[in-house]
């Protein structure tokens, strides 16, 4: 009986909250006092929210960097290991902090890592670029990836190959936990001399195999699986192969090289990695340079074809690793001004969704030759597009980025951040700082003397018209932004920024103001949730189900799969192994059947909602 009306209360919540609109639900702060000794804000280095990922329990992870003088999380202490590190964390759906990683060592040089993947069995993925500056009487703790996983302090002799000098790590961990579960060096024994590296983020296939873009400099790496000439031998000069692993850490197949020279943007979070299993294609997004370097970035080119432009987006064969079509932004003037920062595939169609930002004055900003950028402001602008694709190309299906500002000037004023996008139903969410731009038939208003506040610009994904925008306000004269977005399991919102004076300033915006640390001259980061549902208390003790058994057959299935079980059932979501949703639906009365054409072959977890909860099970889509 008790577990029956507990049941009955998280249905009324349910149906209560989704007649509400978006508001945010809570919002939290976690950080050091000190950061990088630049001025302003650095994309590389300061504390910002890099990465979120939600599990199929909406359990959500973070992922930040974090300095090293009293750095705090949701107001208590967590563990630094001198100057610059990487936290991980996670929180259960109401913000309440499940578990603290810390990772790193070797002060400010610190490590740098990208994304999160989940494996929806438990396990946690990064891959991280972690110098060590640990010698004898240096005063530098060597890194330390998990609480007894620790690398050796370099030896007095730097030209003595060892695996101290190594710096390029594939880490795997429990997302009961935090705990460790295993590392693998991608390098060999190397010296000073030859331990530069150059690593993407990891990304999962529906096997559960990891895909990586891996350069290297001479000598042997990967447990013996490569030799790389001699010739490759500076920081800007990489052989570079695809490398897969599995869930237990071996190597699948053998490493394969790809015809890419030079060296990118990947450890900086200039440049994304992704993988379309469906289509059998990789793709490369990014720039060639890091902003504010003054230059026109690295040499890189792909088969021998230079890459021209400052932002690019290049397909490549994920089998024989041939170009199939590519397009790079051109300008007339700086050539460094033009960034993709975001880069999704829709989870249904071919389809590829873009974000970032032009640098524009009175020059002429292109993406290919069929599509220029029109608008009369200058300054760094923020757009989003999308493109359908095959394996011979790509059109522009529609492109939206603000043709005014609220006050009336043409000056856009934006921070070197983040820009990532998320895929939420049938709309594209993007994720920025804004001051003053106005999207579709949404200004955002702000007083003469505000900096950039955090701001979400909603999308039909169709149509690219903005259906909507949510913005924090924050103290004067302070630069907010959001750098990262998601969307969990019920179709809330997981945001995360950076922070340098106060956010939610607003009373009427429901949630507490937060602040930066006490005495911080650099950025804090934040998370927070934008919501129009409670968290669902059906995973809750209180709620047991009895007589849960549930089946799918078919299973393996080419059409579609029955649903077998004795409750009522109500509805499905459909989920890869990566933990991205690829469908959902609702059952009619008597209707059993869930449709799987659409879907491409892999392993696929079902979640069903019923009448006496929810149950899950996984199917194999031929």
């Amino acid at each position: 009986m008790k577990s029956k009306m507990y049941i009955l209360i998280a249905l009324m919540a349910v149906i209560f909250f989704n007649a509400q609109a978006f508001t945010f639900q809570w919002a939290k702060t976690g950080g050091a006092t000190n950061g990088s000794s630049s001025v302003g804000f650095n994309n590389t280095s300061d504390e910002h929210i890099l990465d979120i990922a939600v599990d199929n329990q909406n359990n959500t992870y973070f992922l930040s960097s974090l300095f090293n003088t009293t750095p705090l999380l949701d107001g208590q202490p967590v563990t630094n290991y001198g100057g610059r590190n990487l936290i991980i964390f996670s929180t259960d759906c109401q913000g309440n902090v499940r578990w603290t990683r810390t990772i790193g060592g070797s002060g400010n040089t610190g490590g740098l890592a990208q994304k999160i993947v989940l494996d929806n069995n438990g396990n946690l993925y990064l891959s991280v670029f972690m110098p060590n500056n640990a010698t004898p009487g240096s005063g530098f703790l060597p890194p330390r990836f998990g609480d007894n996983n620790i690398q050796p302090t370099i030896t007095n002799n730097p030209l003595e190959p060892q695996a101290a000098l190594r710096q390029g790590f594939l880490l795997k961990y429990s997302t009961a936990d935090g705990q460790l579960t295993w590392r693998k060096d991608f390098q060999g024994d190397v010296t000073f001399f030859n331990n530069y590296i150059d690593l993407s983020e990891p990304v999962i296939d529906s096997q559960g195999y990891l895909h990586l873009l891996l350069g290297f400099s001479n000598g042997t790496h990967l447990g013996g699986l490569i030799t790389v000439p001699a010739s490759y031998n500076t920081n800007n000069n990489y052989q570079y192969y695809i490398v897969k692993y599995d869930s237990s850490g071996n190597i699948v197949g053998n490493p394969s090289l790809v015809p890419l020279q030079g060296s990118t943007t990947f450890t900086g979070g200039y440049l994304n990695f992704m993988y379309d299993e469906a289509n059998g294609r990789y793709y490369l997004g990014g720039s060639r340079n890091y902003e504010g370097t003054g230059s026109n970035g690295a040499a890189l080119s792909y088969n021998n074809v230079p890459i021209a432009g400052s932002a690019f987006l290049l397909a490549f064969s994920s089998t024989t690793f041939n170009e199939l079509w590519r397009r790079e932004f051109t300008t007339n003037s700086s050539i460094g001004s033009n960034f993709i920062l975001g880069l999704k595939k829709d989870p249904l169609t071919s389809d590829i969704y873009i974000s970032g930002k032009i640098g524009k004055t009175t020059n002429t900003v292109s993406f290919g030759s069929d599509f220029t950028f029109s608008t009369p402001l200058t300054g760094q602008i923020g757009y989003v597009m999308k493109l359908s694709t095959s394996n011979t190309g790509s059109n522009i299906i529609w492109s939206n980025y603000p043709t005014a500002l609220s006050d009336g000037s043409t000056q856009v004023a934006i921070e070197n951040a983040r820009m990532p996008i998320t895929i939420k139903g049938n709309e594209v969410l993007f994720a920025k700082g804004s001051i003053r731009e106005t999207w579709g038939n949404f200004p955002m208003v702000r007083p003469v003397n505000e900096r950039t506040d955090p701001l979400v610009v909603k999308f039909n994904k169709d149509t690219g018209a903005v259906t909507g925008t949510h913005e924090v306000l924050g103290s004067s004269g302070a630069e907010d932004h959001f750098t990262a977005i998601v969307t969990d399991n019920d179709g809330n919102i997981m945001l995360g920024g950076f922070i340098n004076g106060q956010l939610f300033v607003d009373p009427n915006d429901g949630v507490p103001t937060i602040s930066n640390a006490s005495g911080s001259q650099k950025t804090n980061f934040f998370f927070a949730k934008l919501a129009n549902t409670a968290c669902s208390a059906l995973s809750t003790a209180e709620t047991q189900i009895e007589d849960s058994q549930i089946s799918f057959y078919p299973n393996p299935t080419q059409d579609f799969v029955i649903v077998s079980t004795k409750n009522t059932l109500q509805g499905y979501s459909v989920y890869s192994l990566a933990g991205q949703l690829v469908k959902k639906g609702k059952f009619e009365i008597g209707e059993n059947k869930i449709p799987m054409q659409s879907l491409a072959a892999g392993n696929y977890i079902i979640n069903i909602t019923t009448d006496r909860g929810n149950l899950s099970g996984k199917v194999i889509k031929k």
